[in-house]
């Protein structure tokens, strides 16, 4: 048996940087509507929040910050860019809608720790009968910021709204992200 030696590196993670500058490519060519997944921790969306904006300073970027559970998205993000030029919508703390479905508590849940494989969280519910409303109404890119089990959540809960997606971009913890957190009180950690 001659083993593909071509395929040797396909099970490694991304690089850090890599996938990073893969999301910006990305980002950089898409204009109108776009869906973007970046599969990060809490800590890690943020420093993002922080960058996309000095890497990125042609295109207007805004932060929709979800701080607890919602069974519609439509609104609130009609609500947030009226008025405003944005051309990419960050959007992080959609697990809370997740969470409470679950009724668990944030950093409770984990990838195959889902209550009801049959039912769908009404956010994703929503979402799914939702794709075309989303293009037509808001020309914009959203980058959903969400843990790993979120993303798992979207592909198959919410499949017709997943669908539409530009890309899925996984930023693995860097070692600078693991020091970060080793230095937060318990306190701060509870909250991520």
């Amino acid at each position: 048996m001659n083993p593909n030696l071509s395929d040797w590196d396909d099970e490694l993670p991304p690089e850090p940087e890599e996938a990073y500058q893969d999301l910006l490519r990305a980002l950089k060519r898409k204009s109108g509507f776009g869906l973007f997944f970046v599969q990060c921790t809490p800590v890690e969306a943020d420093n993002l929040i922080i960058k996309l904006p000095q890497e990125i300073p042609q295109k207007k970027i805004a932060v929709l910050r979800l701080v607890e559970a919602i069974d519609n998205l439509y609104q609130p993000v009609a609500e947030f860019i009226k008025n405003k030029q944005i051309d990419i919508l960050l959007i992080k703390g959609l697990e809370y809608s997740l969470y409470k479905y679950e009724k668990r508590s944030f950093g409770e849940i984990t990838e195959g720790q889902f209550s009801n494989l049959t039912s769908v969280p009404h956010i994703l519910n929503h979402l799914n009968q939702q794709p075309e409303r989303f293009t037509d109404d808001f020309p914009i890119s959203f980058v959903f910021l969400l843990r790993s089990f979120s993303i798992n959540y979207f592909i198959h809960r919410a499949p017709d709204f997943f669908d539409w997606r530009s890309g899925v971009f996984e930023l693995p913890t860097t070692p600078e992200v693991v020091d970060e957190l080793k230095a937060m009180p318990m306190n701060d950690k509870l909250k991520i």
